[in-house]
């Protein structure tokens, strides 16, 4: 019931925020039409705020349904290793993808030796302004929401737990968040994957660093600072379906990385995560599939 109820809370709150952006565009919108790029044109902040929705109905719960309150409900004080692996991963990953997309040819990065001051920059000024509403959605996808879940077991809690938190997102993608001047019929199932996908390291990331929401909300931001600036068509050239933050060359990425992480877990030879965070993830310390 907490689930269902957290769930409409968070949607009701961020959907009646986007409704003035989104509803006068609705008629001119077409599941095979280019999206529109509204985003930038009603100033991103205002999509911004709507993101700290489900914060506000994590709040709400907490206070007046579950009655747990908020004391130290954040997570932030945790070892050090959480907050690097946290900035870490996400610049790597998107290394990786810039890597791949460049060298294959489905992309041209344009940056230049620029990248080797830039991109440490980057990563350290823009995770940190963007972690503000990075908290705004992990303190209700992962800190309330995500350990309800958690009894059905890790895949399965993060499978739900990613079907709920991008389908969340509708209203902003359908006026241009992300994917502007591509249609509909491909932005929805493509970011639905990568979202799915990118749960998994959310997950992971949660549980290791014992529910830390901080620690969730810096790779969180870290990810869009690094991937938002070096992937959009500033520094990378092409099809952003294909070679950007939430494209292909991305999802495929991180498909390998979650399998082959999925797999060590699974085989008990998961030594990157202390043992307490290993009894933390399972009872057993193996990898939770039902």
């Amino acid at each position: 019931m907490e689930v269902v109820s957290f769930s409409a809370l968070a949607y009701g709150i961020s959907w009646a925020w986007w409704a003035p952006l989104v509803g006068p565009h609705l008629r001119e919108l077409s599941i095979t039409g280019p999206l529109p790029n509204l985003v930038e044109d009603a100033g991103g902040w205002r999509v911004a705020i709507g993101m700290f929705g489900p914060l506000v109905a994590a709040l709400l719960m907490r206070l007046f349904v579950s009655w747990e309150g908020v004391r130290r409900s954040l997570g932030a004080k945790r070892p050090t290793r959480y907050y690097v692996i946290a900035l870490a991963a996400p610049a790597a990953f998107i290394a990786c993808v810039i890597l791949v997309g460049h060298i294959s040819g489905l992309g041209r990065f344009t940056a230049g030796r620029a990248i080797l001051w830039m991109y440490p920059a980057v990563l350290i000024v823009n995770t940190t302004i963007g972690v503000v509403p990075a908290i705004g959605e992990e303190y209700g996808w992962r800190g309330y929401l995500l350990p309800r879940l958690l009894p059905l077991g890790e895949v399965r809690a993060t499978a739900l737990l990613a079907v709920i938190w991008a389908t969340w997102h509708l209203p902003i993608l359908l006026i241009g968040l992300n994917y502007p001047g591509q249609s509909a019929m491909t932005v929805l199932p493509m970011f639905m994957a990568m979202v799915t996908l990118t749960a998994f390291p959310f997950t992971w990331l949660f549980v290791a660093s014992h529910h830390s929401v901080l620690v969730v909300a810096v790779m969180h931001s870290a990810l869009n600072a690094v991937g938002d600036t070096f992937t959009s068509n500033r520094y990378m050239q092409g099809n952003p379906l294909v070679v950007g933050a939430g494209g292909l060359v991305s999802a495929t990425t991180l498909l390998i990385a979650v399998l082959v992480y999925a797999a060590v877990y699974a085989r008990g030879t998961h030594d990157v995560l202390p043992r307490s965070a290993q009894r933390v993830a399972s009872p057993s310390g193996r990898w939770r599939s039902s």
